[in-house]
């Protein structure tokens, strides 16, 4: 039913869209081709009436049109178009009985729509401009007071010219009026004529107009009335104001109709540097009607005198009268403004008081005599007594860093820190104050350090036990700095340190009648590895065997001792003392476990843990199972982990760092190196001379049966090659097109599969290349580029040299 409903709407708002001239059967006329502005005000009815016949509010049919394709803007024109004919014809409800021909005949301007409002503009300001205080008010990221259009009238907005007044009569009688304020400040109520509202506010107007409306809806009347009206206001008609004088933007606004002062002060970026903050006029039909002093919303925040705006009001800011500079120790620095009589303490109220570091009782003040500047000294009883003068500049100093009654104690007492001075107050009561000395202070001397009258200091030395005994006593002064320090702060800190097989090795702090066993407890006791039976101490000489010169360096100590830190009689008696240094030696015969890999032909390839110290290659391969029928024994090789000592790691990185060509990155303290082997000989001569020990990290590789040979280098090709034990190195470096026009042929060298190289050898019967096997690369080098022009260079300066030598030597002949 409703899709019926909706339907039947559409297809008649269809029929008002088209456009003058079509047919009214066409039903496919695409509402979006369809010019609002050329509609008749007959098409303009008949959309009217079928939304009343439909009961379909304005709201409601403007969203069925856009869902059927109308744009924006039509449906902003439709929408216009039907206020409009309302307002020219009065149309009401259809419950009232008032015809279109019995309204006035007066004609009813049209609701003008508010001009396009003013933006604000970005300006660039003096840095004067800047320094005057109120400046970033108007000119603020974070502050603005930029008009709103958005908000509700208030009751004290003065209607004007052009304003729509909208006027509901509800209860036992209906009626609405949309009516607009014409140019002699009336609006025209049908049936009772002009009510005059030009200039009145809105809540008294709603109040005139209501009292008219009785005469002719007496339901109004009485105590009990049955009828009732609400008087509201539409369309604002925007207002142009003109902000002159020392502004920073000068020049005509457009506002809306509940704009400020402080809206159009905004938009044209405040008062200039030469501008007044606190003289602004707003002048209405040539008349000051209002004087702002943006001071008073600044300072107090009131905002009285921020009026609404009219149509052609005029904002006049005048040139400042009186402007002080205010520097120094006040909230708020700059430039001030101020009026004539008004005194220091107001600068003071607008300077916002005070900084905690402020020096409050005099204030400087420099003040220009229009031929020479004069120096005030300003008391603080005397701040509501002068007057203030344009060009006068006023600061106020810091407190100085100087306290009249503090003294300080620090060190070995149990709460250091800054005191009172009492007057007569002695050092015996400053320590009592600071709740006594603590148990480690040095007894015998502590120091008082004093500023004297030049500022220099002297040293006053005390016995806190004489202090405390009531023997001696010092009678304190300001800014006395009273030292009294621990034992521990007299003497070198006393450690003892373990080195070796304990789980803890370190620096420990030493104590009194500590023994060997106590500071490997403390330590953690012995790792498994620890050599227990001696353990050795070594002490420094004491202060009497440093007294001559003797080449001993130290004394060594040796104890025996368990597992359960049990110590023989001895070293159960030996007692460590300060700086001692504890040795727990590494068992002789342990070694950290390590292990080997076999990888490729063997039968169990694999990790395998070294047994012995004097375990060899093929010890290892025999463990493994041996090898297999597919092992291409001459490839073997050893892959050797070889790990930096820090030392050396340190070394390395730091060539790198200094080596543009090198990157320190690269450096690793872990690396692996190719060994090179005879795996044959070794497997024929187990034990020979290259059947290597094994070492923690081996990697040992036998690769299956290799069938090819790679030529590299120089070539024409380089490309690998099928094995053949027919083919020489220089057949393969033929079959790869032969040498470059660069190649070093003397210097061809063969890298076999082992890691093993041979070299090309040469004799009375031309070259001999090394053999060529399985697996291995044939390597051509490539002879360097030779700079012929440093060579030519070269030559000229040398036969240069020659002919200049010649000379000479011709010339002392003679």
């Amino acid at each position: 039913m409703i899709r019926l409903f909706r339907k039947t709407f559409f297809l008649g708002l269809i029929l008002a869209f088209a456009t003058i001239g079509a047919e009214a059967q066409n039903t496919n006329i695409n509402p979006a081709t369809v010019n609002v502005n050329a509609l008749s005000d007959k098409q303009i009815e008949r959309i009217i009436s079928e939304m009343e016949k439909n009961g379909m509010s304005l709201e409601e049919a403007m969203a069925l049109a856009r869902a059927r394709g109308a744009s924006q803007m039509q449906i902003d024109q439709m929408t216009q178009r039907i206020k409009d004919y309302k307002l020219k014809n009065q149309f009401v409800g259809s419950n009232t009985n008032v015809q279109t021909s019995e309204l006035p005949t007066t004609e009813l301007p049209t609701t003008e729509l508010p001009a396009e409002l003013s933006e604000k503009v970005e300006f660039k300001a003096t840095e004067k401009n800047k320094k005057i205080f109120g400046f970033h008010f108007f000119n603020s990221e974070n502050l603005s007071f930029a008009p709103n259009v958005n908000v509700p009238v208030s009751d004290s907005y003065a209607l004007g010219i052009g304003d729509e007044v909208n006027i509901a009569v509800y209860g036992a009688s209906q009626q609405s009026y949309m009516l607009v304020v014409q140019k002699n400040g009336a609006i025209i109520i049908p049936d009772l004529g002009p009510v005059n509202v030009y200039g009145m506010s809105f809540a008294k107007a709603s109040e005139k107009i209501k009292s008219r409306l009785i005469s002719i809806y007496n339901g109004m009347k009485g105590n009990q009335p049955n009828t009732f009206a609400d008087v509201s206001l539409g369309a604002l008609k925007g207002v142009k104001v003109n902000v002159i004088g020392e502004v920073n933007l000068p020049g005509t606004y457009a506002l809306p109709a509940t704009a400020s002062v402080f809206n159009a002060l905004y938009l044209a970026g405040g008062p200039n540097e030469n501008g007044s903050f606190r003289v602004i006029d707003l002048i209405r039909d040539g008349k000051i009607i209002n004087s702002v002093d943006v001071y008073e919303y600044l300072i107090d925040g009131k905002t009285q005198n921020n009026v609404q705006l009219r149509d052609q009001d005029v904002i006049m800011v005048r040139p400042y009268v009186n402007r002080i500079k205010v520097a120094g120790e006040f909230k708020r620095t700059g430039l001030f403004e101020a009026k004539d009589g008004e005194l220091v303490a107001d600068i003071l109220r607008y300077a916002g008081g005070f900084t905690d570091k402020a020096y409050t009782h005099v204030l400087d003040l420099y003040r220009n005599n229009t031929r020479t500047l004069s120096f005030v000294d300003v008391a603080a009883d005397q701040y509501k007594e002068i007057e203030l003068m344009n060009g006068d500049s006023i600061k106020a100093g810091a407190i100085t860093e100087r306290f009249e009654n503090r003294i300080s104690i620090a060190g070995a007492v149990y709460r250091p820190g800054d005191y009172q001075l009492l007057e007569g107050m002695k050092l015996s009561e400053l320590i009592v104050k600071a709740e006594g000395l603590k148990e480690e202070a040095f007894m015998e001397r502590g120091v008082i350090t004093r500023k004297q009258k030049d500022l220099s200091l002297e040293a006053i030395s005390f016995s806190p036990r004489e202090v405390l005994n009531g023997k001696a006593d010092v009678l304190l002064q300001r800014e006395d700095r009273i030292q009294i320090s621990s034992i521990f702060d007299l003497r070198e800190a006393r450690t003892v340190e373990i080195v070796g097989e304990v789980q803890f090795p370190g620096t420990y702090a030493w104590a009194e009648n500590m023994k060997i066993a106590d500071l490997i407890f403390q330590a953690g006791g012995f790792l498994e590895n620890a050599e227990v039976s001696s353990v050795e101490v070594s002490r420094v000489l004491d202060y009497n065997e440093t007294k001559d010169l003797t080449k001993s360096l130290l004394h060594t100590y040796q104890y025996g001792l368990d597992r359960n830190l049990k110590l023989d009689a001895e070293g159960e008696a030996f007692v460590l003392n300060a700086f001692d240094k504890v040795y727990i030696r590494r068992a002789p015969g342990y070694r950290p476990q390590g292990t080997a890999s076999v990888q490729g032909e063997v039968k169990y390839a694999g990790e395998y843990g070294i047994t012995r110290k004097d375990e060899k290659i093929s010890d290892v391969i025999r463990r493994a199972g041996g090898l297999t029928p597919e092992a291409y024994v001459k490839g073997a090789s050893l892959r050797r982990r070889i790990e930096l000592s820090d030392a050396e790691y340190q070394a390395k990185l730091a060539i790198a760092m200094q080596d543009t060509t090198m990157n320190a990155e690269e450096v690793e303290k872990v690396q692996y190196q190719i060994v090179g082997i005879d795996l044959p000989k070794i497997m024929k001569k187990p034990g020979c001379v290259e059947d290597l020990h094994v070492l923690e990290g081996d990697q040992l590789m036998v690769p299956s049966k290799l069938e090819t040979v790679m030529v590299s280098g120089s070539v024409l090709n380089p490309v690998a090659h099928t094995f053949t034990d027919k083919k020489k190195a220089k057949d393969y470096i033929m079959s790869s097109g032969g040498f470059a026009q660069r190649a070093k042929k003397g210097k061809v060298y063969v890298l076999y599969a082992n890691g093993t190289t041979a070299a090309t050898k040469g004799g009375l019967f031309g070259r001999r290349f090394p053999r060529v096997e399985p697996g291995c690369e044939i390597i051509v080098p490539e002879k360097p580029e030779v700079d012929k022009a440093a060579n030519a260079s070269k030559w000229l300066a040398f036969t240069s040299t020659l002919a200049s030598l010649i000379t000479a030597i011709a010339v002392a002949t003679r």
